[in-house]
């Protein structure tokens, strides 16, 4: 198994600027590890390719209870947006995160 060192991020708004949008930083929640866990042919059939093929999951080793607000998980210098959690108690998470090919995603501050 290989699992790979990642942060679960949350985002924190720090102010305004001058035309009242929110400036915001991304805060570490937790530090943790991920295994990446591929999709089975059922799960491909059920969800479909674009979403197979644009999105990822990773199993993390904190119980869905205990597991952080978060909205990204930061792996290999690049944050990725959280697009969803399932509950794999009691001492797993499962997160499905969106990918991006060859470009790094920005932070920004959208609700």
């Amino acid at each position: 198994m290989i699992w790979k060192k990642c942060k679960l991020l949350f985002r924190k708004k720090m102010g305004e600027d001058e035309l009242h949008n929110p400036l915001c930083e991304w805060i570490e929640a937790k530090k943790t590890v991920a295994r990446f866990t591929p999709w089975t042919d059922e799960q491909i059939a059920l969800e479909g390719r674009e979403v197979t093929k644009n999105e990822q999951r990773y199993v993390i080793p904190i119980s869905f209870k205990d597991f952080p607000d978060c909205q990204k998980v930061e792996m290999d210098g690049q944050k990725l947006d959280i697009t969803g959690k399932i509950d794999l108690s009691p001492r797993w998470t499962l997160i499905q995160v969106k990918t991006y090919k060859g470009v790094a995603p920005h932070g920004n501050c959208q609700y």
